[in-house]
């Protein structure tokens, strides 16, 4: 791996990479990237609303919903690919399955399934359920994986990748982060070389593994593993 000031635009996924799970930002990540003076993209499954409050509305490229929905650091829309009637029928008929294997503690059943409009996201518990329920439900995603293992996600339109800390992100066949992330460097012209991915999901079935092979890439453990490194690089507060 290059030291980090070889890069000049620096991509990260966003929950428990640049913040907990649907949680604020902190000013010392804040600090650090601005000191950092590089480009900054944020790729998530998030809708670009979210990333924006999560992030306070610090000056990036959001790449919302994996990517289908982009926004340049002005807030200029890139593009924005919706699922058509078909796409979204196909997810969540495979939703309805993986329910069928929820045999624990679920607060409120309409908080599982959120349609994003160019992605949809299955929680197993809730999307907005307690933060400390949701880092130790599925940390290692291994309650996932034999969930799609159980039942196998077959089809030639939309795919699913394990994201967050308890999701199971749907979008387009091919519409995924790395993608996505190629996309945004061959519209601006960027140099792939000088790019660089920070995500905790960069395992197999995770939702940044797709990013491995099209920039490099450094798989961190948490927010505070991504400080670490970029105080590291930048200096520290």
């Amino acid at each position: 791996m290059k030291n980090l000031h070889e890069f000049k635009h620096l991509f990260f996924d966003l929950d428990d990479t640049l913040t907990l799970s649907k949680s604020p930002i902190e000013q010392e990540m804040k600090e650090v990237l601005t000191r950092s003076g590089r480009d900054i993209i944020v790729v998530s499954g998030a809708e670009i609303a979210r990333i924006g409050v999560q992030t306070d509305n610090f000056p990036a490229y959001y790449l919302g919903q994996n990517g289908n929905d982009t926004v340049d650091n002005t807030g200029k829309r890139l593009w924005q690919d919706f699922l058509t009637s078909a796409e979204k029928a196909a997810i969540l008929h495979h939703n309805s399955q993986l329910l069928l294997l929820a045999d624990w503690y679920i607060q409120n059943p309409a908080d599982l399934i959120d349609d994003r409009g160019c992605q949809i996201s299955l929680s197993t518990i809730g999307h907005h359920e307690d933060i400390v329920r949701k880092k130790t439900f599925d940390p290692d995603s291994q309650v996932r994986l034999a969930m799609l293992e159980r039942f196998p996600f077959v089809s030639d339109i939309v795919e699913v990748k394990i994201g967050g800390t308890t999701t199971f992100d749907y979008f387009r066949k091919g519409a995924h982060k790395g993608a996505n992330v190629a996309k945004l460097i061959q519209t601006l012209n960027w140099n792939k070389d000088e790019c660089v991915y920070f995500g905790d999901k960069l395992h197999n079935g995770g939702n940044d593994e797709t990013v491995v092979g099209v920039i490099d890439t450094i798989a961190v453990t948490s927010h505070e593993h991504t400080l670490q490194l970029l105080s590291e690089a930048f200096g520290a507060a």
